[in-house]
């Protein structure tokens, strides 16, 4: 499921790091890290091969790499930092060329993607910066266009070009004309689709399916501490058949405490286990508690532990006692007047068993 807050004041940074040690200690990253390492070793090939006057060959190579970079067989997160550079590349290529109308397109759809990132004057000779300028900048300057994402669950994460938004569903604003890439997720889950903002804001629809759930509403049920049925429930009903794990991070006297939670395929909770994390610092506990989660390693729980982990359930019976206590005080209350009003009883009027006299 992930890695969640249960106070609210703890800062995003530090979730952040300990969901991308999480991630690491899983294995999760190893190919994206892999593939991010032969896409740089690409663009450093063919800026060689562009210093060494190769046109043709370079701008083939950048418009394969482009396409590779923009590809929907992998996540758009760190992919997206490189095809901006590449379509930086591309456009330097196609100015040497002479072709001013590719250099443009190419300088747009880098604006469009990093409209805060112009090109590195150390980088890029004053030729081009001049250029980027008058065919990227200068030309797209003004306009900005919206884009309304709606997606189910809500709740879900919405990334555009590589980079978190906020959640679902949420109107973004201020966007460039130009192809953007819109990635949407809830727990393991995605959906990722580019998004072409021609002369108006668009709207997109997109549903990740009754079995998506959003970490953030996973950890919005923890954190409301009404006992772990709701959590079961939810991990039971959206789990596809996997069993679940996630770590909910509370502040301590000390440093912090990791809440580790299992959830078999039917929901039960099976694990439950709380590890200290001194200084926020040394993440190591963070991966042995998430391998022994993944694992099935972790301990059982104990009916002190859920309590503690997950608070008690609202009692049913508890409006019920009070509502017989209340109406039995009532009825007391209603008998010990009538019994007064009757031992006070001076209308002379007096009915017994042996008649009305």
């Amino acid at each position: 499921v992930g890695v969640g807050s249960l106070d609210s004041d703890l800062e995003g940074g530090l979730i952040e790091r300990l969901d991308g040690r999480a991630a690491e200690a899983l294995g999760l990253r190893q190919r994206q890290d892999e593939d991010l390492s032969a896409w740089r070793t690409r663009q450093e090939q063919i800026d060689q091969s562009f210093r060494q006057g190769n046109l043709e060959a370079s701008r083939s190579a950048s418009i394969r790499l482009i396409a590779d970079l923009g590809s929907a067989e992998h996540a758009w997160l760190g992919s997206i930092d490189l095809l901006a550079t590449s379509l930086l590349m591309l456009g330097q290529i196609e100015l040497e060329r002479g072709d001013e109308l590719s250099a443009a397109a190419a300088f747009q759809s880098h604006y469009a993607l990093r409209p805060g990132s112009s090109p590195d004057p150390a980088l890029y000779r004053p030729v081009v910066l001049r250029a980027y300028e008058r065919l990227g900048m200068a030309i797209l300057a003004g306009a900005r266009r919206r884009l309304q994402v709606v997606a189910r669950p809500l709740g879900s994460t919405i990334w555009l070009d590589g980079k978190p938004r906020g959640q679902a569903p949420m109107t973004l604003t201020g966007l460039l004309p130009g192809r953007h890439y819109l990635r949407v997720v809830a727990g393991a889950r995605s959906i990722q689709q580019a998004v072409d903002l021609g002369s108006e804001g668009r709207i997109v629809t997109l549903d990740l399916g009754v079995g998506a759930q959003s970490s953030d509403a996973f950890f919005a049920a923890w954190r409301r501490r009404a006992g772990v049925t709701p959590l079961a429930e939810a991990t039971g009903a959206q789990g596809l058949g996997r069993p679940r794990f996630a770590v909910g991070v509370i502040r301590a006297a000390k440093g912090l405490h990791l809440y580790g939670v299992r959830f078999a395929a039917d929901g039960s909770l099976t694990a439950l286990v709380v590890t200290e994390l001194a200084d926020g610092k040394d993440l190591k506990p963070m991966a042995d508690l998430v391998r022994a989660l993944r694992d099935g390693a972790a301990p059982p729980p104990t009916d002190a532990g859920i309590i503690r982990a997950f608070g008690q359930p609202a009692s049913r019976l508890r409006p019920l006692i009070i509502g017989a206590v209340a109406s039995g005080m009532a009825v007391a209350v209603a008998s010990a007047v009538g019994i007064y009003l009757w031992g006070n009883d001076r209308s002379g009027i007096v009915i017994d068993p042996s008649g009305l006299r």
